[in-house]
């Protein structure tokens, strides 16, 4: 057997050097010529264009490499998209509104129908209370999946993909099924919920002026849930019996919702909507600076992405502080009706206290953006705290209808703005590649809470009476009060970090060191400065 050796062929060779001498060609000149400033010019131009078209060939493998390692599962989602008009972004807002309005009209709709409920069902207090066990199962299961279900397949998919299963739990509920049938949809109801919280919040915080748009979005949230009790109520008055059907009109907003979502957004994902994010400048706890890229850090792994999430502490503040915040909101709505019954001596039109409440939610989120944005979040928060406590401690020890009545609307009003202005700490705090993965998180670990903390105070009310719902609401608000000070304690050395910076300071005095050697070439230099003296008083005479 022969072995063959492979040599370049003489064709191939003359190429190649054809190819060097064109590479060269530029350097030597074809025939003598004198060495000006113009041809060396000519020279550099030409060696920089072969520059910049060898870096742009890199950029260009760069992209086709980031864009094979990105994390979503089908390729139009990896695909680089002209960003919608500002027309279409208004209709896209008005859609995410109609999520929210969705989500409060789910939450608000409970305390009414309550009652009737434990009628149908015969079941106690604590029985009944086992739909809020259900709806934290399906909370916590979003929020640990969301990081995962996002980076595969984006807002557009993700975000119907929610409403269409809590218009699944509808399905479910709406025909009167059996308790334990009953108690399961809100599994998929409490799923639904906080995957499409978790996006919604998430979508938003990259909006233009987004702190006000955070603010108007929950506030369609309060006025779903200020909605919610009449209808609920009418079916309570009317259909006693059958109060089951009222969920056959949330299957039609949940299938509205899922139809507007799949239109409107198309499939688009985040960066598809609002762009990829923007360098970032983070400051490190030695006082030095890393330049940050979330877009290039985007396609790295979901579980890496929440390790790091669950590894920062000012997030497990926030988390936990959502809990109690999220709780306490539904816990009132879900339980006042109740309450002013049981405890007040109150009739079925009580379930309009709910409307009361949800109503000064909805109020507070927008008349009191102007007093947040003045006085700023964090001092927001605990004024808005304070006044809580004391509207609950008038309502524990007034013993009169309408007196409970305006003071639960007042506590809505000043509960209302916390939820947004969490959202929007969380974007002052943290670097743009975890904020979607936090947001869902604390979101999620919010709605948690507002199935968790209603099912205690029902444990709770079916062995002391539903009184306890004023000390529990103030034993809980004093707990956010306290875990919002360690927010604000990772906030401040956030700023610290970045005005005691010394790049700052270095700054400062390159300014001034680069004024001093203006001045003092300027002195060194008398012909300069007379000409410019001079310039600058014919200009002045000219301009006379």
């Amino acid at each position: 057997m022969e072995r063959t050796i492979s040599r370049p062929s003489i064709r191939s060779h003359r190429s190649h050097s054809l190819r060097h001498l064109s590479d060269i060609q530029d350097y030597v000149p074809q025939e003598p010529v004198e060495p000006t400033i113009s041809t060396g010019v000519g020279m550099i131009a030409r060696s920089q264009s072969r520059i910049d078209n060898h870096e742009e060939r890199k950029d260009t493998a760069g992209v086709e490499s980031r864009e094979s390692k990105s994390h979503y599962v089908f390729r139009f989602l990896r695909e680089e998209k002209s960003l919608p008009s500002k027309r279409m972004v208004g209709v896209m807002l008005a859609v995410l509104f109609l999520v929210m309005f969705l989500a409060g009209w789910n939450d608000a709709s409970q305390g009414p129908l309550l009652p009737s409920l434990q009628t149908y069902y015969s079941v106690n207090y604590l029985v009944i209370s086992t739909i809020w066990l259900a709806n934290f199962a399906g909370f916590m299961t979003s929020g640990i999946t969301n990081v995962f279900i996002s980076d595969a397949f984006g807002f557009g998919i993700a975000a119907p993909f929610g409403a269409a299963m809590q218009g699944l739990a509808y399905v479910l509920i709406c025909w009167g099924s059996p308790f334990p049938l009953f108690v399961i949809a809100y599994i998929f109801n409490g799923f639904g919920l906080g995957l499409q919280d978790a996006q919604v919040n998430s979508l938003v915080t990259r909006l233009e002026n987004s702190s006000t748009k955070m603010f108007l979005m929950h506030a369609m949230y309060g006025f779903g849930a200020t909605v919610s009790p009449f209808v609920s109520t009418a079916f309570v008055q009317h259909v006693p019996n059958h109060v089951y059907y009222y969920f056959a009109v949330s299957l039609g907003l949940a299938l509205v919702t899922v139809l507007a979502l799949v239109v409107v957004f198309r499939g688009r994902t985040d960066n598809q909507v609002v762009g990829k994010r923007q360098l970032e400048v983070r400051m490190n706890k030695d006082g030095t600076t890393t330049g940050n890229d979330p877009a290039s850090k985007e396609n790295e792994g979901s579980g890496g992405k929440m390790k790091q999430i669950l590894k920062t502490p000012v997030v497990h503040y926030m988390a936990f502080y959502m809990l109690i915040y999220v709780g306490i909101e539904v816990t009132i709505g879900g339980w006042a009706t109740s309450f002013l019954i049981d405890e007040r001596g109150g009739d079925d039109n009580s379930g309009y206290v709910s409307s009361g409440y949800f109503g000064g939610l909805t109020v507070g989120r927008v008349v009191l953006i102007p007093v947040t944005k003045r006085i700023g979040n964090h001092m927001s928060i605990y004024l808005y705290s304070l006044i809580t406590l004391v509207l609950t401690i008038i309502i524990w020890f007034t013993h009169s209808i309408v007196g409970n009545a305006i003071c639960f609307s007042l506590v809505g009003v000043f509960l209302g703005p916390m939820y947004p202005i969490v959202m929007n700490v969380v974007v002052e705090i943290l670097p743009g590649e975890l904020q979607g993965g936090t947001i869902g998180w604390i979101a999620s670990l919010g709605q948690a809470g507002s199935a968790i903390m209603p099912f205690m105070v029902g444990a709770i009310s079916e062995r002391y009476g539903v009184w306890i719902l004023q000390p529990f609401t103030l034993a809980f608000t004093i707990a956010d009060i306290l875990l919002w000070f360690l927010v604000t304690r990772s906030w401040r050395k956030h700023v610290k970090s970045v005005d005691k910076h010394p790049s700052n300071s270095d700054t400062s005095d390159e300014k001034k060191d680069g004024e001093g050697r203006d001045q003092s070439s300027r002195s060194d230099n008398p012909v300069t400065s007379d000409v410019n003296e001079n310039g600058n008083g014919e200009n002045a005479k000219n301009q006379a």
